[in-house]
């Protein structure tokens, strides 16, 4: 059982900036984890998982683990046309940063944050019994039968 869920994340500096396609001197381990962008990284998972808290295993958030990366990732990618340098020594590096779209970036991002809790939620609730699928009834089913 869990009180609330508390990000656990292992080089999550390392895999956001994968995610992002961004260099560390860009994005450093410090600037992702800034308490601002897991606060509310934390904040977005409890109030989506707040009903299911008393049944989630505290060994068992992975998928949590991931939505909240994605979702420092799309909080990084709001603010990301500010934070590149005007001059790059690597000019292909720049080129393909600039070429990005961070905005659809951003909702790309928060999709995938969605999809991860989704996919949490319903093996979760699946592996508890308590998936959110209705039971249909032979009358349900066949309503003509009851003739």
């Amino acid at each position: 059982m869990m009180d609330k869920y508390v990000i656990n994340m292992y080089e999550e500096g390392k895999r956001v900036r994968a995610i992002l396609g961004v260099p560390e001197e860009i994005l450093t381990d410090e600037i992702i984890s800034s308490s601002i962008f897991e606060d509310q990284a934390t904040n977005y998972i409890n109030k989506n998982i707040s009903e299911y808290l008393e049944l989630i295993d505290e060994s068992n958030t992975g998928l949590l683990d991931i939505a909240a990366m994605y979702y420092i990732s799309y909080l990084l990618c709001t603010g990301m046309d500010a934070r590149l340098p005007k001059q790059m020594e690597n000019l292909s590096t720049k080129t393909v940063l600039n070429s990005i779209n961070w905005d659809e970036k951003a909702l790309e991002m928060l999709a995938k944050a969605d999809e991860a809790l989704d996919d949490f939620l319903e093996d979760y609730t699946d592996d508890n019994g308590y998936n959110s699928f209705a039971e249909l009834s032979d009358e349900m089913e066949y309503p003509e039968t009851n003739i």
